[in-house]
């Protein structure tokens, strides 16, 4: 981007520095894979050092490949040369603005911060792993969420906010959810942070507290939220959330109306055949596990995991529809991930619970198949300098950039 050329105001927003590295990139992929491999191996053989070490390392080279790839896509360009001028496109999103300074100092600018945010889901997928007693699938599951088609607005277009902020409403989606007991002091922290971070806080937040009282007996529940409302900690969480409803209510009613009157593009990456594929590799896991297993149904309706899975299924298989029929789908596709990687962990962790692990492997095949044939090997075709792509990655280090 050269200084004394006025920024382009709609695509493509990148015309240099940037190139294709389809050899390059695919040989870190497969580095990837490789590093999955010992992470099994070294679990397997209770090698805990060596293991914390090659999930580290599978982390960094996550957020290494995000950093590179994102380099031509739309949004981390245009952060990485407002930011450095006016705050105006993070206006209301004090975790930005705060640290907007440091941002235009770091090497690739808004890619480096891209890049740690999926180091991010990596280390999410690696620590449910290890959470839940299956530290051998850590790095296969990093691998999963971190190409999964499901998250591929969040992920491969560089929406780094919303991205950040859904991960950061992880461990009270656990919680909600009753997947896991993460530690009360993280679930504040990270809910008290994401609320910072992007205005759709509130709708995201919507979305995590949504399996609550799916996991309560239908007998029990009337008690439950009679208990709930009596509670203290119920009370400072509502009047919390009350809080930042009436702080954020303007900037949330402005992009609102933003996004139904005036923003009329929207991608159908949910629509897409690689999607559709996957949906179809985790319905066949589920098959075979109930088939594995000689789980009925009534066994399954009285499974709390079983009815969280289905609600994000359901809401995942909704939002596509919204999209196709064009009902709203520039609001539709900005749910669409955070519920496609709600599904994703609630899909994991229903695995688990039935000791069916090796039901992840049509899934697991069928997203690495399109990452790597579909994505990385053909990224060469990529008009690089012609349009914001993502696979475009710098052809410079990052001090010999041009902002």
């Amino acid at each position: 981007m050269n200084a004394s050329l006025p920024f382009p105001v709609e695509a493509p927003y990148r015309v240099d520095q940037v190139m294709a590295a389809p050899l390059a990139m695919t040989g870190l992929f497969l580095g990837q894979l490789l590093l999955a491999t010992l992470i099994s191996r070294f679990a397997l053989r209770g090698q805990r050092q060596a293991w914390w070490i090659a999930a580290g390392t599978l982390v960094a080279s996550e957020a290494l490949f995000f950093t590179l790839a994102s380099w031509g896509t739309r949004d981390p360009t245009v952060l990485s040369h407002h930011l450095a001028i006016s705050l105006e496109l993070v206006r209301g999103e004090p975790f930005w603005m705060a640290l907007a300074p440091l941002i235009v100092r770091l090497p690739w600018r808004m890619s480096l911060v891209h890049g740690l945010v999926v180091g991010g889901y990596a280390a999410l997928a690696i620590l449910l792993a290890r959470h839940w007693r299956c530290p051998a699938w850590g790095g296969w599951w990093a691998l999963l969420l971190c190409s999964s088609p499901m998250l591929r607005y969040f992920l491969q277009n560089g929406v780094s906010r919303q991205a950040l902020l859904t991960l950061l409403l992880v461990p009270l989606l656990l919680r909600a959810a009753d997947l896991a007991r993460p530690p009360t002091w993280l679930v504040t922290a990270s809910s008290l942070l994401a609320a910072t971070v992007h205005s759709a806080f509130l709708g995201t937040l919507a979305l995590v507290v949504l399996p609550r009282p799916l996991i309560t007996p239908l007998q029990s529940l009337r008690r439950a939220l009679l208990g709930a409302l009596r509670g203290r900690r119920a009370l400072l969480g509502a009047l919390g959330v009350l809080l930042v409803a009436v702080v954020a209510a303007p900037l949330i009613q402005a992009k609102l109306a933003v996004y139904v009157f005036s923003v009329q593009y929207f991608n159908s990456f949910p629509l897409a055949p690689a999607v559709q594929h996957l949906q179809l590799a985790m319905a066949l896991g589920v098959v075979l596990t109930c088939w594995t297993r000689r789980l009925r149904l009534l066994a399954l309706l009285h499974c709390s995991r079983t009815r969280v899975l289905l609600l994000f299924a359901l809401l995942y298989g909704l939002l596509q529809q919204l999209i196709a029929v064009e009902w709203l789908p520039q609001i539709a596709i900005r749910f669409a991930d955070p519920v496609g990687l709600f599904l994703l962990i609630s899909w994991l962790a229903w695995l688990q619970h039935h000791r069916c692990l090796w039901a992840v492997l049509p899934a697991l095949l069928v997203t690495l198949q399109s990452w790597l044939v579909d994505r990385l090997i053909a990224s060469h075709t990529l008009p690089c300098g012609r349009n914001d792509e993502f696979l475009c990655v710098p052809d410079r280090w990052p001090w010999q950039l041009r902002y």
